[in-house]
């Protein structure tokens, strides 16, 4: 029997059809919920003809946005953290996130890498699979890219990733139901990961997120022209992939019609964390990889997004985002780069970014 997501226009309802409901997910009052099933085709048109459901598509695959293909041979190309955050323009003692808590949607942390030592992380596991490691090394990258920007700030690492560099359509649900229920818990999640293609019904789920005020950071992708889920929903704010010499990386995903990417951040050959027992990309000394992809992208805006609103009072995710689009520096002829690629200076604004560092200064 096909498995199918069925998504209805409030809580979840018991379909009156031959359908096995695996199980079901509520994001909220007011918020298409949905149920994941398996029934014979030949309800297909029962349930098509259903008023209570709004859409029914298939439990689709989504991937990490890690680009294998695109890492350089060459052992001197690599984009330490400290190539960020000169290219971003992003001081190092501004700012660190204080109070701030980030969501990695991803594949685990490993705390026990050295640059997690001063970081509270709340391990939150979705899969069922069991454990709290990160048996694919892509969120213990992706984790230590917001820590060494944001050292300040709590992680929370919602594993929606098991051993694989793939998940299903329905954990991807059990994750964003955790997020809405939670949405009090955190200030900033990451999603360095995509759907093969767009979802309506996710996408739709996701910008009611943003509208709880969570600030979104989500990897435009790395396919081109093409992009998927959660990247093409209304209100994303997206990032595409650019070089430590601030050209666009060849892979990075632009859909424009999608207003996909919003800016561009280094996600060519970064320098990353390594997780125990994994070899994402090309060893590095220590533990250390290198490696490409929107997802490396992502998550130094997510650092960027929890420095900057350790500036200010409130700001809306709307907000966060017009901000860090007004601030960044356009690539000349280059539509790719969305709004450009970002400036963090620029986009908090330098009487903002000075005193930050005056007052941090002060403290040590």
């Amino acid at each position: 029997m096909p498995e199918k997501i069925i998504f209805y226009e409030d809580e979840p309802k018991t379909v009156e059809t031959n359908c096995e409901i695996i199980e079901t997910y509520d994001f909220g009052e007011g918020i298409t919920s949905a149920a994941y099933v398996k029934y014979d085709e030949k309800h297909q048109s029962k349930l098509q003809a259903d008023k209570q459901i709004v859409g029914i598509e298939d439990n689709i695959s989504a991937t990490l946005r890690y680009e294998p293909d695109f890492i350089s041979e060459e052992p001197t190309d690599v984009a330490t953290i400290e190539d960020v955050r000169k290219l971003h323009d992003i001081p190092e003692s501004a700012a660190p996130g204080e109070q701030q808590t980030v969501t990695i949607m991803d594949s685990g942390i490993d705390t026990s890498h050295p640059v997690f030592e001063d970081t509270a992380v709340t391990q939150v596991d979705v899969t069922e699979t069991g454990g709290s490691d990160d048996a694919v090394g892509h969120g213990t990258a992706v984790a230590g890219q917001v820590t060494r920007l944001a050292p300040a700030a709590d992680l929370i690492a919602l594993r929606i990733f098991g051993s694989e560099g793939k998940t299903k359509m329905n954990i991807i649900l059990r994750a964003y139901e955790w997020l809405h229920k939670n949405h009090d818990r955190y200030n900033v999640v990451n999603m360095s990961w995509g759907a093969q293609k767009q979802s309506k019904q996710l996408d739709q789920i996701h910008s009611k997120l943003i509208e709880k005020g969570v600030r979104d950071v989500v990897a435009a992708g790395n396919s081109g022209a093409k992009s998927g889920s959660p990247a093409t929903a209304k209100g994303a704010f997206s990032i595409g992939a650019c070089t430590k010499d601030g050209k666009m990386a060849e892979f990075s995903s632009y859909n424009p019609n999608g207003d996909n990417p919003d800016v561009s951040a280094i996600g060519k050959d970064n320098r990353l964390a390594q997780a125990s027992g994994t070899n994402m990309g090309k060893q590095l000394d220590g533990r250390w990889v290198k490696a490409s992809g929107t997802s490396f992208a992502a998550p130094e805006v997510a650092g960027m997004v929890a420095k900057y609103i350790d500036t200010k009072d409130d700001w809306s995710p709307k907000g966060v985002l017009e901000s860090f689009e007004s601030g960044a520096r356009d690539i000349e002829d280059q539509p790719k780069d969305g709004a450009g690629i970002v400036d963090y200076q620029a986009t908090v604004g330098k009487e903002t970014a000075d005193t930050s560092e005056q007052e941090v200064d002060k403290v040590l």
